[in-house]
C-alpha cells in the first residue's frame, strides 16, 4: 500500500506568492539549476534525485507521520526557497512563514515496484518549490519509508541524519513524548549568503584561487580525465551505475591499519590505491582527481539539510613509489588543500575567464568520494541505526557530466558505487578499473594481515 505526502493546495499557493529574496543561491545550487535547464532544453533526463529508503516495523500511523514530515520541512529553511530563471540569472523566492507548509497524505493503494519507481521519479523538478516527496510502502512485515529530494536541497552528508531525524521524531510522537528536541539546525540561507559574501571579496590574486588555477593548468586547463577509454568524446552522457562490496569489515580494518602505519588516514590510502590503479592500467606517472568534502564546520551545520559540499583538487607524482609512501603523500596533499573546498570551482572559472590556460566549464572529469559513516558527523550510533533499518540510497538515472566513484565505509566494510557512460567501452573500462582498485586495496591490507586467505580474496 503506497502513501505519498505532498504539500497542500494552500501551501502551494503560499509558495507561489513568496517574495523574492536578496540571498543568491549557493554556487552548488546555481550550477545544478543551470545544468537542469540545459538538460531540459535538450529533452534529457538529469540525474538529480537523492532517494533515501529505510524500513520500519508495524503499521504506519499516517497522522503521526504527517506531523513529522510537515515539521521536518518547516524546520529546515532550504525547503522554504524556490527559484526561477530571469535573463540567465537565478532568482530565489523564500516563504517568510514556514508554518504555512502543511503536508497531506495521499494513499494510492497497492502498487508494483515499477509503479513505486514511477511515483518517485515524478518528484517535481528543481525549479518547482515542491521538489521533494515523502512516502511509505505498507506491507505485511512493516513499512518502508522513503524520501525523494532533489539534490538542490540535500547532499550525501545528511542522508543518514535525515533518516535518523524522521524516524526518531516519528517514534517520539507515537510514544507521546511531545516534540523531539533535536537541537536547532543551522540556516542554509545563512550558508548561501556567507558563501557569496566570501566569493565577492575574492580575486585572481588570492592564494586559493591561484592554487586552483595551477591545478587546472596541470590538467590542460580543465578537470582531470579518467584513465581508461570511455567511448564518448563529449562531457555529457547517459550514465549507468555499478555497486559492489570490495572489502569486508575485517579486511577494511586491516587496510585502515596499513594507512595509519604509513602516517595517513583512510582517504589518503584510498587515493594512493587509485593512483596505483591508474599507474598499473594506464601507465600514468601522476595522479589527478577531485574529491568532495563537506563544508559544514559546526554541530548546527551538521544538523542542517542543504547542499554544503566543495571539492579538493588532488594531484601528485606516482612514479615507482609503493603504497606507504603514496598514502602519506596523498594524505598530505589532501590536508594541505582542504581549504580549497571553500572556493567553488564555478567561482574560479568566473575569475579566470579569458585566461588562455583555463577552460570555460567545470563539467567532465573524474571524482572520487569517500564517506565513513562510523565517525562524526554521522557517528557509529547513526551508522548502526542505518544498518539495522536496512538503509539505502538511490540516484535516478540520467545525463551525467563526469565519471564518479563513491566509496562508503560502513559496519559491513568498504563498498564502491560508480557512475560512468552507458556504453560497452566504458563498461569494460570500469570493470577493469574496479577490479584493479579492489586488488590494490586488498594488497595494502595484506601487508598487516598476512594470514588473509585466498578464500577471503573472493569478493
Amino acid at each position: 500500500m503506497l502513501t505519498l505526502w505532498c504539500p497542500s493546495a494552500a501551501s502551494m499557493e503560499s509558495a507561489k506568492h513568496a517574495p523574492v529574496s536578496p540571498v543568491l543561491p549557493s554556487y552548488e545550487q546555481e550550477q545544478h539549476l543551470h545544468a537542469f535547464h540545459a538538460c531540459e532544453q535538450r529533452h534529457e533526463a538529469m540525474a538529480r534525485l537523492l532517494v533515501v529508503v529505510w524500513d520500519e516495523p508495524g503499521r504506519c500511523d499516517l497522522r503521526a507521520m504527517t506531523h513529522v514530515v510537515t515539521a521536518h520541512l518547516r524546520r529546515h529553511d532550504t525547503y522554504h526557497s524556490w527559484f526561477e530563471e530571469r535573463g540567465g540569472a537565478i532568482v530565489r523566492h523564500v516563504l517568510t512563514d514556514p508554518t504555512v507548509i502543511q503536508m497531506e497524505p495521499r494513499t494510492l493503494g497497492e502498487v508494483r515496484a515499477e509503479d513505486w519507481q514511477r511515483h518517485v521519479m515524478a518528484t517535481p523538478h528543481p525549479f518547482a518549490w515542491d521538489c521533494f516527496r515523502f512516502g511509505i510502502l505498507q506491507h505485511d512485515r512493516g513499512f518502508t519509508c522513503f524520501a525523494s529530494i532533489d539534490h538542490l536541497h540535500a547532499d550525501a552528508t545528511v542522508i543518514a541524519f535525515l533518516m535518523a531525524e524522521i524516524r526518531s521524531a516519528y517514534r517520539a510522537v507515537l510514544d507521546g513524548e511531545g516534540p523531539l528536541q533535536l537541537g536547532p539546525p543551522g540556516s542554509y540561507l545563512d550558508y548561501c549568503a556567507s558563501q557569496r559574501q566570501r566569493a565577492a571579496a575574492m580575486t585572481l590574486a588570492d592564494p586559493e584561487v591561484k592554487r586552483w588555477i595551477a591545478f587546472l593548468h596541470r590538467n590542460g586547463g580543465r578537470m582531470p580525465s579518467f584513465a581508461l577509454p570511455l567511448g564518448v568524446l563529449e562531457d555529457r552522457y547517459h550514465a549507468e551505475y555499478v555497486h559492489l562490496d570490495i572489502l569486508d569489515d575485517a579486511v577494511m580494518d586491516a587496510f585502515e591499519s596499513a594507512c595509519h602505519a604509513a602516517g595517513a588516514r583512510a582517504i589518503g590510502g584510498l587515493l594512493a590505491c587509485a593512483a596505483l590503479t591508474e599507474r598499473g592500467l594506464a601507465g600514468r606517472s601522476r595522479y589527478s582527481v577531485v574529491t568532495p568534502t563537506t563544508t559544514r564546520r559546526s554541530p548546527k551545520a551538521f544538523r542542517t539539510t542543504g547542499w554544503c559540499v566543495g571539492v579538493v583538487p588532488i594531484d601528485f607524482d606516482v612514479q615507482q613509489r609503493a603504497f606507504p609512501e603514496l598514502a602519506l603523500t596523498a594524505q598530505r596533499n589532501f590536508d594541505e588543500r582542504l581549504s580549497l573546498a571553500e572556493v567553488p570551482i564555478e567561482l574560479v572559472l568566473e575569475l579566470a575567464a579569458g585566461l588562455p590556460t583555463v577552460g570555460s566549464v567545470a563539467t567532465g572529469g573524474v571524482m572520487l568520494s569517500f564517506m565513513d559513516v562510523n565517525v562524526p558527523p554521522l557517528s557509529a550510533h547513526i551508522a548502526r541505526e542505518w544498518h539495522q533499518a536496512n538503509g539505502r540510497v538511490y540516484i535516478n538515472q540520467g545525463i551525467a557530466a563526469q565519471v564518479a566513484i563513491w566509496l562508503f565505509r560502513t559496519p559491513r566494510g568498504l563498498s564502491l558505487t560508480a557512475a560512468y557512460p552507458a556504453n560497452e567501452t566504458a563498461r569494460a573500462s570500469m570493470h577493469r578499473y574496479v577490479k584493479a582498485f579492489a586488488g590494490a586495496c586488498r594488497q595494502a591490507a595484506e601487508a598487516l594481515m598476512p594470514t588473509y586467505s585466498d578464500a577471503g580474496r573472493e569478493q
